[in-house]
C-alpha cells in the first residue's frame, strides 16, 4: 500500500492473526458480502520503500526474467447489458416502493488469463506514477490477487485522528463538455447527500464530525464529487468494530442501511465477485488505514476479472449509467498499464 509517500509492503508467507491490534502490521481484504470471509494476516517481514527504491526492485525483478505477453492480451468479455438493465430496475422498483433510496449495482469484464509474476512488476512499476489522489494497494498469495488504485477511503486513524470521505457522483472527463458541472447536477448532488448523511450519521458517537465539500475531484480518466470528513475520536476505536460500523457505505451499498445489502448479491452477473468494493486494510496497534477496494483488477489461478459500480436512484438513465460503468473499468486498465 501507498501511504503518506511511502510504500507499506508485507512478505509472505502469511499466517492468520487473531488479535490484529498489536505492533505488527495486518492486512485484511475479505469478501464484499462476508467480512468474516477471511482473517487479517500477518507476513514474515514488513519494508518502508521509497518510491524509488520499490522501482529499482521491479526493474531488477524484471531484468531477471524472460518477457511475457501482458495481461490483457487475451480478450475481455464484457459484461451483459442486459444485466445491468435488470439491477437498474429491480433498483428502481424498490425506489418507487419506498423500500430504499439508493443501491450500487456492480458489473464485471473478464478474461481467460491470470497474472504472471512478470506482469505483476510491470504493472506496480506502471502504478508507481499514479496521482496523489489515487492509494495503491494490492495483496496477492496462493495464485489469487488483487491490484488496483482507488479514490476512496473508508478510514485512515492516527493520533486520536480519524479521516474518512464521502465519495459518490461521477462523469467521465469525455462527457464533461456536455453535462453541467457536478456540484450543479441534481441526481450526482442527491447520491453524493445519501453517502455523506450516511456517514455523518454513523461516525456522530465518535466526537464532533468536521466536513469540507463537496468539491470535485479530478482523477486520470473521470470527476468525482468528494467531501472530506475528519473526527477528534473521544477514544480509540476497535479497528475491526470501526470497518463493521462503516462497510459498506451508500457509495458501495444500499441508502438506507437499514434496508440491508446482501440481497444485491441477487442481481445477474455477480459471481466470483469477490473483494470488489470491500475493505482493504492494514492494520497496526495504535495506527490503520482502511481502504475502499474499487479500480482493481482481480485474478485466481486461470481468470481476471475488472468490476465497476455506479449509484442508481430514482433519476438514474440506463444509457448514462452504463457508460459510467465502462469509464470505471477502462479507467483501471489504464492506471494499469493494460492494452485498452
Amino acid at each position: 500500500m501507498r501511504h503518506r509517500d511511502q510504500w507499506i509492503l508485507i512478505e509472505g508467507p502469511f499466517h492468520p492473526v487473531s488479535d490484529a491490534n498489536r505492533d505488527e502490521i495486518t492486512v485484511f481484504f475479505p469478501d464484499f458480502y462476508d467480512l468474516g470471509s477471511s482473517p487479517a494476516l500477518g507476513g514474515a517481514k514488513i519494508h518502508r520503500l521509497s518510491t524509488e527504491e520499490l522501482r529499482k526492485n521491479c526493474e531488477a525483478f524484471l531484468g531477471q526474467k524472460p518477457a511475457a505477453a501482458p495481461v490483457g492480451k487475451a480478450p475481455w468479455n464484457e459484461p451483459l447489458k442486459e444485466h445491468f438493465a435488470t439491477a437498474l430496475q429491480r433498483t428502481q422498483d424498490l425506489i418507487r416502493e419506498g423500500r430504499i433510496k439508493k443501491t450500487v449495482p456492480a458489473v464485471f469484464a473478464r478474461s481467460e488469463q491470470t497474472v504472471t509474476p512478470q506482469e505483476r512488476a510491470q504493472m506496480i512499476l506502471t502504478l508507481l506514477e499514479a496521482p496523489k489522489t489515487l492509494y495503491v494497494y494490492g495483496l496477492w498469495q496462493k495464485g489469487e490477487g488483487v491490484l488496483g488504485a482507488t479514490p476512496e477511503l473508508l478510514f485512515d486513524y492516527a493520533k486520536g485522528h480519524l479521516r474518512t470521505m464521502a465519495l459518490a457522483g461521477t462523469c467521465p472527463k469525455s462527457e464533461s463538455t456536455r453535462r453541467e458541472s457536478l456540484l450543479h447536477d441534481e441526481k450526482e448532488m442527491q447520491e453524493h447527500l445519501y453517502v455523506l448523511e450516511d456517514l455523518m450519521s454513523v461516525l456522530h458517537p465518535w466526537g464532533d464530525v468536521k466536513t469540507e465539500g463537496p468539491k470535485i475531484v479530478e482523477l486520470p480518466t473521470l470527476y468525482h464529487l468528494k467531501t472530506d470528513i475528519e473526527i477528534q475520536c473521544k477514544t480509540k476505536p476497535e479497528f475491526f468494530s470501526l470497518i463493521q460500523q462503516l462497510h459498506p457505505t451508500p457509495a458501495l451499498g444500499v441508502a438506507p442501511r437499514s434496508a440491508g445489502y446482501k440481497w444485491m448479491k441477487e442481481f445477474p452477473g455477480q459471481e466470483g465477485r469477490g473483494g470488489f468494493g470491500g475493505p482493504f486494510a492494514f492494520i497496526g496497534k495504535e495506527e490503520a488505514v482502511c481502504l475502499v477496494a474499487i479500480r482493481n483488477l482481480q485474478w485466481n489461478e486461470t481468470s481476471s476479472m475488472i468490476g465497476s459500480g455506479c449509484g442508481v436512484v430514482a433519476a438514474s438513465e440506463l444509457e448514462r449509467e452504463w457508460r459510467e460503468l465502462y469509464q470505471k473499468r477502462l479507467s483501471v486498465r489504464k492506471i494499469l498499464g493494460l492494452d485498452v
